[in-house]
């Protein structure tokens, strides 16, 4: 028994050697800061160190760190496909604004007279348009608009991760 607990004891002290070596070291000249800049023109300030650095220069720190490139190619993956639901979503709407236009009720619609003198008839003949074309393509765009939505917010949410994952080592 006094073998056995003699085992445990090196194999316990021997775990708290190898953990206490994995010391993280403070870094926080290493942290990326974003400070949001107001007045004529929106946008942001990159800062690491107290230093400015350029959003270029950002994002290659951010590609140098595997876990945050993850997260950044998604956040682009993201972004793009964003924006090529909003070009798609302005398709489609522009031609369910023309297939509207097309089918409206004005469109095609005459005049006519029945009779003549006191038993005159006057009214107007609106031909029926088939609007289902319309009422699809609007479908679509709605449908295209909160694609392009919800990839945008997916966009952001994956740049503020891979940020995270960059300074989560330096903490």
């Amino acid at each position: 028994m006094k073998k056995q607990s003699l085992i445990l004891f090196l194999l316990l002290f021997s775990t708290v050697l190898s953990h206490a070596q994995q010391v993280k070291q403070a870094q926080p000249d290493s942290i990326i800061k974003i400070i949001p800049l107001e007045g004529r023109h929106n946008g942001y300030l990159y800062t690491i160190g107290g230093r400015l650095y350029t959003r270029q220069e950002v994002v290659a720190r951010l590609l140098s760190y595997t876990p945050s490139a993850a997260e950044y190619h998604m956040a682009k993956s993201d972004l793009t496909w964003g924006y090529v639901s909003f070009g798609a979503f302005g398709l489609a709407m522009s031609g369910a604004v023309i297939s509207f236009a097309h089918d409206s009720k004005l469109n095609g619609a005459y005049s006519y007279t029945i009779g003549s003198g006191f038993n005159e008839t006057i009214g107007t003949y609106y031909p029926h348009h088939n609007k289902t074309g319309a009422y699809v393509l609007t479908g679509a765009s709605v449908a295209l608009l909160t694609t392009a939505i919800i990839e945008a917010v997916n966009g952001s949410k994956h740049v503020s991760k891979a940020l995270y994952l960059y300074n989560f080592r330096f903490e």
